[in-house]
């Protein structure tokens, strides 16, 4: 059976969080594991390794680790041991000004609050058991080796391979733990098997962080320009671009070809001389046009009052466009596919000097 190890150095967390995810795995076969590092266990990496096999997915810890006497033991570590084992880890800190705002590339973040890190849990675990399940399952998928385009026959989409692959540009630089693991020994097939599919499901983890191929809501408001588009009747439009492979219930998720499609046809009823200056308030237009009435305008007071858009920002979460004193293009922060994305110009110029990019 499938299972997923909670770490905590307090039993009442774990038993929280367990609660919280109960329900929410009451369809799954899943085991639920508990870790409580002491003092007691002199090595704590011996300690780790027997709560986990071959069948641990995920693994969530909590940061600081050494209220029971373990000193020096932290969720650093833990991260260190799973990404090397290749089983994906997410940090679930109750100390949230501890943690980089930014995760790595490999690492998890969990909500804070029990109801949604459950939540979190599941679709995360369920994305990941979905993408083994298929590799497990098919040869041919497995043969390919590549993560970009074992996720692009995976969701049935070959024709966006290339645009995949640009997300996966750093990832051999991402994790020394896994380097290590590679030079340090002869990976069994299993191993390769289980790698491909810890780095396919970041990948994907990060395809969807970053708007390019598909859309969070959040990309979605952005390329409409309008904080409304999470509507019912706005959603139902981009029915049919519903995205619905692995970790689809993180959040809603549309195809941007799809949603092209659509915004296609709803542009060409506006009239013929009809202006903007932005594709974000063509698209709203248009849209505002099929269902005969206005959309709220995205938060902007200082430089288009929520007028223009059609990009977000993922660090500020917010729409920008493509004015000079808006934002800037893609550089070393966002990931070359990630063409729906620019950084928040006052963001960028704020912290670009500091970390000299």
């Amino acid at each position: 059976m499938r299972s997923i190890l909670l770490v905590d150095d307090k039993q009442s967390v774990l038993d929280e969080l367990t609660a919280a995810l109960t329900p929410v795995f009451a369809s799954d076969q899943v085991e639920i594991r508990h870790w409580v590092p002491t003092e007691s266990e002199r090595d704590a990496h011996a300690a780790f390794t027997s709560k986990i096999d071959k069948e641990t997915t995920l693994v969530i810890t909590d940061a600081d680790l050494t209220s029971q006497g373990q000193l020096g033991l932290f969720g650093a570590s833990v991260v260190a041991w799973c990404q090397q084992l290749a089983i994906p880890v997410g940090d679930y800190s109750r100390n949230l000004a501890s943690l980089p705002k930014a995760p790595e590339l490999f690492e998890l973040r969990v909500p804070s609050d029990p109801p949604l890190a459950a939540s979190f849990i599941a679709a995360t675990f369920r994305g990941f058991r979905d993408i083994s399940d298929a590799l497990a399952s098919n040869d041919a998928l497995f043969a390919k080796r590549s993560p970009a385009a074992v996720l692009a026959a995976l969701l049935g989409q070959p024709e966006i391979e290339s645009q995949l692959a640009l997300y996966a540009v750093r990832l051999g630089a991402a994790s020394g733990a896994l380097v290590d693991r590679v030079e340090e020994h002869d990976p069994s097939v299993e191993y390769k098997r289980a790698l491909l599919g810890y780095i396919a499901g970041h990948l994907l983890l990060n395809v969807l962080r970053f708007p390019g191929p598909i859309l969070s809501l959040s990309g979605l408001k952005a390329y409409v320009a309008s904080d409304e588009a999470g509507a019912d009747d706005v959603t139902a439009l981009f029915g049919a671009a519903r995205y619905k492979g692995p970790f689809a219930d993180l959040d809603q998720y549309f195809w941007l070809s799809g949603v092209d499609e659509v915004l296609d046809q709803l542009v060409k009823s506006l009239p013929a001389d009809f202006k903007t200056e932005t594709s974000g308030e063509m698209h709203r237009a248009g849209l505002e046009k099929a269902l005969d009435r206005q959309l709220a305008r995205h938060a902007c007071p200082t430089r288009c009052q929520g007028q223009n858009g059609g990009f977000f920002c993922p660090f500020t979460t917010r729409t920008v466009c493509q004015r000079s004193d808006c934002s800037v293009g893609s550089n070393s922060w966002i990931p070359q596919g990630a063409k729906l994305c620019r950084i928040e110009r006052d963001f960028f110029e704020e912290w670009a000097p500091i970390l000299g990019l």
